[in-house]
Order: structure tokens, then sequence, then C-alpha cells
């Protein structure tokens, strides 16, 4: 008989970056003690520079700009370098537990990378994944910035994706320590803001068809998400 999991899809909403990071920290450790299963975490985050754990002080180009706008430069315990959030970008966080599953994170970097093409792919976005660098990229410009940490087999942190939000604060960085990045999100590509409702709800969809795809496994019930 196939044996089936369950996955719960939380939106937060808008919410404070270190606030959701406390409560990946504590998702990650009910998860590892199996009282919860595993979760998506969809957010949206007021304005604020994140540093991974490799990331460079000298990344931040105008330093200034981010102090007069008070927005917040936070050190943190992710992979991958210098990047920004803010309301219009989604974010998701998986909770997964990997340890019954197929152990390597190069393989759980590029599933992740695979489902937020197919996403954006979905909704409309000429969105594709480079062999040269990580993230997902729309022509020569970057739409999304992976950072993901792993604590017993059990993944937190994750994928940032432009879709309405402003993307100057970028231009007053170098994402991903990387000065010769552009960065680019779905409403300067497609000339139009998308519903955050329906990007939700595409990126949910998807994250479950690939996770099942990808790593061989099947989820009871319809995609639902908590509010």
């Amino acid at each position: 008989m196939r044996k089936y999991f369950k996955m719960d899809i939380r939106d937060l909403g808008l919410a404070k970056y270190e606030d959701v990071l406390d409560l990946q920290k504590e998702f990650v450790s009910k998860r590892i003690a199996g009282n919860i299963p595993d979760t998506l975490i969809m957010v949206e985050h007021y304005p604020v520079v994140t540093l991974g754990r490799v990331a460079e002080e000298d990344s931040i180009i105008d330093r200034e700009f981010f102090d007069k706008s008070g927005i917040p430069v936070v050190r943190t315990g992710r992979g991958g370098k210098i990047t920004y959030h803010a309301p219009g970008q989604i974010v998701l966080y998986p909770v997964i537990d990997l340890s019954s599953r197929k152990k390597d994170i190069s393989f759980y970097i590029d599933f992740l990378e695979k489902t937020v093409a197919g996403s954006l792919n979905r909704l409309g976005v000429p969105a594709h994944i480079s062999e040269e660098r990580r993230g997902v990229w729309a022509g020569s410009e970057k739409i999304a910035f992976i950072g993901v940490a792993v604590r017993r087999w059990v993944t937190f942190h994750g994928v940032s994706v432009n879709i309405n939000n402003d993307c100057g604060p970028f231009f007053r960085m170098h994402p991903c320590g990387e000065a010769d990045i552009k960065v680019t999100s779905a409403e300067m590509v497609l000339g139009r803001k998308l519903d955050m409702g329906e990007v939700k709800k595409v990126f949910a969809e998807r994250f479950i068809k690939d996770l099942e795809g990808e790593y061989g496994i099947a989820f009871a019930g319809a995609v639902g998400i908590k509010q």
C-alpha cells in the first residue's frame, strides 16, 4: 500500500523577518521531534537586508541609503550571501524532513530552483535556471534568490521571488555578493502587477507537485493554505 504524507501550508501574510525566523526555528524543533508534519511557510517581509553565513558587509554599496530608509541589516545563519526582502516579494520557507528521503543539499536546491522556475512560467514569466549560477533568472536578470539551512536533515530558510516588489534597493548592493548581477521582478518582466493570492496558490500547488515528483512521495488531500 502506498504511504501518503501530510503537508501544512501556512500563509503568514506580511511579517517581520526576525519573527518568522524565530517561528522557523520553533517549527524545525517540532519537526525533528515529529510533532508537526512537513510545512511550507509563505510570507512577505517588511523591508530588510539579510546577510548569509559567508556574506561580507562591503556587499552593501550604499549603507547610508538603508540607514536613512530605516531598513535593518540582519545577519542570519542561512547559506548564500546578501539579499533584500520587501512587500510584494514572495518568500518560501520549507520545513521538510529529508532524513528518510534523499540526503543531498545540492539536489534539494535544484528542486527549489525547478519549482520556482515552473511556478513563474505558469504565471507567464519566462524564467529559467542557469547551469553556471544558483537562483532563477528571467533573461540575464535574477528574479529569485536561494539561501537554505538544514538541522538534523530538516530544512529551513529557503527562496525569495521578486513579484511586485520595488527592486530599487537591490541596486544599492551587490546581490548575492556579485557585482555583475542585475535584478528584475515579475512585474517588470510582464509590465503589470500580479495578484499575490493567485501567486501563492500557484507556488503552493507547484511545490507539492514537484516535491512528489522529485522525491517520489505522495501527499494526502488537496492543497489548502492556512492563514
